[in-house]
């Protein structure tokens, strides 16, 4: 019954398209042993247009992104990959076919492009101007990686071969002879980047090459292309340096032969070990000439700006440092892991044993701060430096900002300025290291960004009775004056200050806003703070009004309600209530 009620919806479905004279159903013929046919057609190209098609996975697809970026001569059987590639032309004449069934498809396979197909596997449209994402590997802009009896080539979209279909492998390099990274589940088909790409192609275990002006027959153990018209050859398992018309240029007696931008790093296992078994590396300049002996462990870019220097990082086997292109070192080779570039302004980095000691180094490579015990970065392209054990300032040029006279100096994350220690008294500078608090006070305390709690004491006097706090801005002027055993913030710029046992509040400007009479004061919240007078609560607002008697207990914060109401909960005489903004009770 099923199958008589497919039969008639196709038939159903055929009388339609005919008698709207629209489509008409192509005449593909295919294995009866496979199931029918997904298929993609892509937008026709200078008269030619590709399909693809997948058997529904009942053959071994060897197509699929492992070839792309492995490709082998073995077949694999993949959860995806279409099995077969057809060229035709406008008038729908097959051109040419890659695939991996044994059967080819016939002319009258194919219909017109100007036509519209239905598949019997959807029973769905499917125009011939559909574009979609292709699992073949896309080896340059409109050219295909294919695979036909076991073998792979590259094609273009008329069909015709870029390289022979009768090669065990083939790799695609870019325009910048880097391994195309073209991934078909998540890249794009036709990168222009990678329209001048050239290959590598493997026969009997041997590679050749292939680019557009020449062709290399397989005959290496491995070849790579290096940059343009060089290529790194390997024989009797080492390597050397050939141009596209196989002119030596370095004979293959090398371990390992590295491009690096414009030089070569060579080795050689017979004389390049250090103590730890790791490969040593000479260089090589771009006229092929030896530079270096092979006495480098590693070489990484040196980034400046977020892009190579052109100098480059590399260790001996006692200390790493900067080396340029032609092989001359530029710094001492003292130093540890590759240096960082904060501000493109110079160079940190640290010792190659001890790494937390650290060295700064300006755009030459010259020590920053050299004649000191100590250099760090502090701010401003300034540097913290210690001699014995007191502290001061350099610039980027050596130039003394602060000389060494100061026990300690340090940062405020909040803002631009420093702290400064000397003889126990603590001062302040900007980040241009000039002072502008002298070290007189007995601590400071950072609050709201510009102003400073301060403390003075009487000389040879640290007791606690002798202590007055004020509060100063960060230019030495005194904004209260130093009459309060205590100044702490309590947030929204207010501040609760302290005489003898008993609390009050200012406000922004310094101002008293309420007496000096409370046991107690909390921070503010949402306008209020809550305050203490013997064993009584209540509430005080910005302006230091007192909107409650200091008779409850167990005080909440004012919150807002459903209605965007403030309340607030405290308990009388045992009782729980609410109150208003106005102390007036509402509940």
């Amino acid at each position: 019954m099923t199958k008589k009620l497919h039969l008639f919806f196709f038939l159903s479905l055929l009388i339609f398209v005919k008698s709207n004279s629209q489509i008409i159903l192509p005449k593909m013929t295919f294995d009866n042993q496979q199931k029918s046919p997904n298929t993609i057609y892509y937008k026709f190209y200078n008269g030619v247009q590709m399909i693809e098609i997948d058997y529904n996975n009942y053959e071994k697809a060897r197509v699929d992104l492992e070839d792309e970026i492995r490709p082998i001569n073995s077949v694999r059987p993949r959860n995806y990959g279409h099995n077969t590639i057809i060229i035709r032309n406008e008038k729908g004449e097959l051109l040419h076919q890659y695939n991996l069934r044994n059967a080819p498809f016939k002319a009258s396979d194919f219909i017109a492009c100007d036509k519209e197909i239905v598949t019997l596997t959807h029973l769905e449209k499917i125009t011939s101007n559909q574009e979609a994402k292709s699992n073949y590997p896309s080896y340059g802009k409109y050219r295909y990686y294919v695979t036909e009896n076991n073998k792979a080539g590259v094609i273009d979209t008329l069909g015709k071969p870029v390289l022979e279909v009768v090669y065990d492998g083939v790799q695609s390099y870019n325009f910048n002879f880097k391994i195309n990274s073209y991934s078909p589940m998540y890249g794009s088909r036709n990168n222009e980047t990678d329209s001048n790409c050239v290959y590598t192609m493997q026969s009997n275990r041997k590679w050749g090459f292939k680019s557009d002006k020449i062709t290399i027959e397989p005959k290496y153990e491995e070849l790579i292309p290096l940059k343009e018209t060089i290529l790194r050859i390997k024989k009797a398992n080492k390597f050397g340096l050939i141009n596209y018309k196989e002119a030596t240029l370095l004979k293959p007696i090398y371990s390992d032969l590295v491009y690096k931008n414009d030089f070569y790093l060579y080795s050689n296992d017979v004389i390049a070990k250090d103590p730890e078994n790791e490969t040593l590396y000479g260089i090589i300049d771009s006229n092929f000439k030896i530079t270096t002996q092979p006495i480098y462990l590693n070489f990484e870019d040196i980034v400046e700006d977020y892009q190579p220097s052109g100098t480059y990082w590399t260790c001996k086997t006692n200390g790493c440092g900067a080396i340029d292109k032609n092989g001359k070192e530029i710094s001492l080779f003292q130093y540890g892991e590759m240096p960082q570039n904060p501000y493109q302004k110079y160079y940190r980095t640290n010792a190659f044993k001890d790494s937390n000691k650290g060295y700064i180094l300006d755009l030459n490579f010259k020590e920053i701060g050299s004649d000191y015990d100590l250099v760090y970065d502090w701010k401003n392209s300034l540097f913290i430096v210690k001699k014995g054990s007191k502290y001061g300032l350099i610039d980027l040029n050596n130039k003394v900002v602060l000389s060494c006279e100061y026990e300690s100096i340090w940062d405020e994350f909040k803002n631009e300025l420093g702290t400064l220690k000397k003889d126990n008294k603590y001062g302040v500078i900007t980040n241009k290291g000039i002072v502008v608090i002298p070290c007189k006070y007995d601590n400071i305390t950072f609050v709201d960004g510009a102003k400073i709690i301060a403390t003075l004491m009487e000389s040879n006097d640290n007791s606690i009775r002798n202590r007055k706090v004020g509060l100063v801005d960060t230019t030495g002027n005194v904004i209260v004056p130093f009459i309060y055993d205590e100044i702490q913030s309590i947030d929204y710029g207010f501040y609760k200050v302290l005489i003898g046992d008993k609390y009050g509040i200012l406000n922004k400007e310094g101002k008293e806003i309420t007496p000096i009479k409370y046991d107690e004061i909390y921070e503010f919240q949402n306008g209020f703070c809550i305050a203490k007078i013997d064993f009584g609560f209540g509430y005080i607002n910005f302006s230091g009004e007192e909107i409650t008697h200091f008779y409850y207990e167990k005080p909440t914060n004012f919150n807002y309600d459903s209605n965007n109401k403030l309340f607030a909960k405290v308990v009388l005489a045992g009782k729980e209530i609410e109150i208003d903004e106005n102390g007036k009770i509402i509940k």
